[in-house]
């Protein structure tokens, strides 16, 4: 049985992650869960059983510590003695003490208040178990894991199984939006646990703007403000302290005489901050060792929080280990724009602007050897092609900075990006409940300044930004789960023939995946429920006439061995991989146009690819172009079916 461990982290991730990630058709959604993050202490409880034996009490020990190996035993023995009391095994537990307030959420304040008033009823949720009577069950699964933590767990008032969700986490993030939760974890069904080690297999996604800090100061009080006015605050990057904010609100009366009392014996006249920074009052400095938790709602351009509000001292963590929380996105963006001086670097001028092109000899494709330059020339070749699809339309950036085999993460939104003449747009995100910055790609310079950021695929949305409610095209996903590719066409031929008796015009492209997309061409004549709406209609009458190979169920396991209909494709903000766009795929195959006499059994995907489809452009051209320029009018084609039957 190991000892003084340290817990397993999340990696930081926008809440726009969700979205994007279950927009994507490679995203598997019930290979996660999703958990409430609590807002408290992280604790590890390690109780043993004397002699292996199931035996508790007395004749038991336990050691329940902080993630920095602080115990916890005496400050919350409550919880202690109840874990020794229930449990009889030798056995390692993670989980988070909070106190619940009346509406049943976890306040950070009310620990704080109970440490020193003693009011309130502690709670030790439970989530990950890491070893349980000599197995080590590191790596295990998680989801068996957390099978093996639900049997075992007694359930007490103040220990619980912190119970998840599976597959569902953008409904999930809206809850905890609602309900004003901190945030939520998402994490892979098959995630090992990783002692000390943060991974982007476990996420968390907050519902607001949080930072932890240290403080190394603190200003003199204005009017009524008794022991001080502020605290000043920093972060540590290696050995430098630096200045991210101060904060004057939040504070209770107990508040300020508790941190005043923890203040005083740490004054120093020296500042310790690299560059000390100006505040309004005079100011008090301090060793930096006592750490906080606030609440602030951006990052200003000079690095510091704007409005933050303190929620409670974090006695927890060690003041060292405290510095600025990016997200994944913020880091792959660090790493894919600001090169070392062992990047290869090339800057290239289209139409007049200016693209530092950087790693140009990454291998993207393994398997096939093809590079990131192979990438940005496909994309430089292929521009005239696919631009028609792409200008005026936000697009939804899913970054492979290191190629198909590693981690790819979505961007949606593009404020921090960094060359001038970029176009984007700000769109209200219904995720985010604010506005977000998309990007929208108008000309080659912009297409290849996503490939450079390693945007192997382009997905743009179905409306542009003059008329973002009404989708030029309406389409319908043919997406099989384990049944042959000629029983997509096959569902293709039918869906065909339902459109023409409807006379509807339509066009079909491969996926550049498994699947085929049909489009059809609608000219913003309509919004996006009416064309949702309408797609849903076709597919029901595809699935009456081909009921053995087709199913309009969402979930997964329950159209195995059949082709998915999918028309929730048409809502605002969805995306498709564009014509002519590369897929993140073993061959880098491309989302191709084809003709319907084309689509037909034999047909294999997998030969339009990065190193075939200029020779068919050449051959045939763009194919697809009556998609932008068409339209059809759903109450004829209504009428039409309706004559039909």
């Amino acid at each position: 049985m190991p000892h003084n461990i340290k817990p397993m982290f999340a990696t930081l991730t926008d809440p726009s992650w969700i979205e994007h990630s279950e927009n994507d058709r490679s995203f598997k959604k019930e290979n996660w869960i999703y958990e409430i993050k609590w807002d408290g202490y992280r604790a590890i409880a390690e109780i043993s059983a004397k002699g292996g034996s199931a035996s508790g009490g007395e004749n038991g020990s336990i050691s329940l510590y902080s993630r920095n190996g602080n115990s916890f035993n005496k400050k919350f023995s409550v919880i202690a003695d109840s874990l020794l009391r229930n449990i009889h095994s030798d056995i390692i537990l993670d989980g988070e003490i909070v106190i619940l307030d009346p509406e049943g959420r976890a306040k950070f304040q009310l620990l704080q208040n109970y440490q020193r008033t003693g009011y309130g009823n502690l709670i030790y949720y439970v989530f990950d178990i890491i070893y349980l009577d000599s197995y080590d069950l590191t790596s295990v699964p998680l989801l068996k894991r957390k099978e093996i933590l639900k049997k075992i767990l007694p359930e007490t008032h103040n220990i619980k199984y912190n119970d998840h969700i599976q597959g569902e986490g953008k409904d999930f993030f809206s809850i905890a939006l609602e309900k004003q939760l901190e945030g939520i974890l998402a994490k892979e069904i098959n995630s090992c646990y990783y002692i000390g080690k943060r991974s982007r297999e476990w996420l968390k996604i907050k519902t607001k703007l949080r930072q932890e800090a240290v403080v190394g100061g603190f200003t003199k009080p204005k009017g009524s403000r008794d022991k001080f006015g502020a605290l000043v605050l920093g972060v540590f990057s290696g050995e430098e302290f630096l200045y991210i904010g101060h904060t004057g609100g939040g504070f209770t009366q107990d508040d300020l005489e508790f941190i005043y009392s923890k203040l005083k014996p740490l004054v120093t006249k020296v500042s310790p901050f690299k560059i000390p920074p100006k505040t309004n009052t005079a100011v008090t400095w301090v060793i930096p060792k006592l750490v906080c938790d606030v609440e602030f709602s951006e990052w200003t351009e000079e690095g510091a929080m704007r409005q933050p509000v303190f929620l409670g001292m974090r006695e927890d963590k060690n003041p060292k280990e405290v510095v600025r929380e990016k997200t994944s996105e913020e880091m792959e963006l660090k790493n894919s724009e600001s090169g070392s001086n062992d990047e290869q670097e090339s800057t290239l001028f289209i139409g007049g602007k200016k693209i530092k092109v950087l790693n140009l000899d990454k291998v993207f494709w393994p398997g096939e050897g093809y590079t990131k330059g192979d990438l940005i020339d496909y994309y430089r070749k292929i521009s005239k092609y696919i631009l028609p699809y792409l200008k005026g339309r936000p697009e939804s950036l899913n970054r492979h900075p290191n190629g198909i085999a590693e981690k790819s993460f979505y961007q949606k939104n593009v404020a921090q990006l960094t060359a001038g003449w970029l176009e984007t747009k700000e769109i209200y995100s219904e995720t985010n409940k604010k506005n977000v910055e998309y990007f929208i790609c108008n000309d080659e310079a912009a297409l290849i300044y996503m490939a450079n950021l390693g945007c192997i695929e382009i997905n743009p949305w179905f409306s542009r930004v003059g008329s973002i409610d009404n989708p030029d095209y309406a389409v319908i996903d043919l997406d099989p789960v384990e049944i042959s590719f000629d029983e997509v066409v096959k569902t293709a031929i039918v869906a065909k023939e339902v459109l023409d008796k409807a006379k509807a015009k339509s066009f079909c492209k491969t996926s550049g995946a498994t699947g085929l997309h049909i489009y059809i061409p609608l000219k913003a004549k309509y919004d996006y429920e009416i064309a949702r709406n309408f797609t849903h209609l076709i597919c029901r009458i595809i699935n009456g006439r081909i009921p053995k190979i087709t199913s309009l169920e969402r979930n997964p396991d329950k159209r195995i061995g059949k082709v998915y209909l999918d028309y929730l494709q048409n809502r605002q903000g969805q995306t498709l991989a564009a014509p002519y766009s590369l897929r993140p795929r073993r061959n880098a195959p491309i989302s191709t146009p084809l003709m319907w006499d084309e689509v037909k059994p034999g047909l294999n995907p997998e030969r339009f690819n990065i190193k075939t489809i200029h020779k068919r452009l050449e051959k045939i051209g763009d194919i697809f172009s009556g998609v932008l320029v068409e339209e059809i009018s759903i109450e004829s084609c209504l009428k039409n079916l309706e004559n039909k039957k």
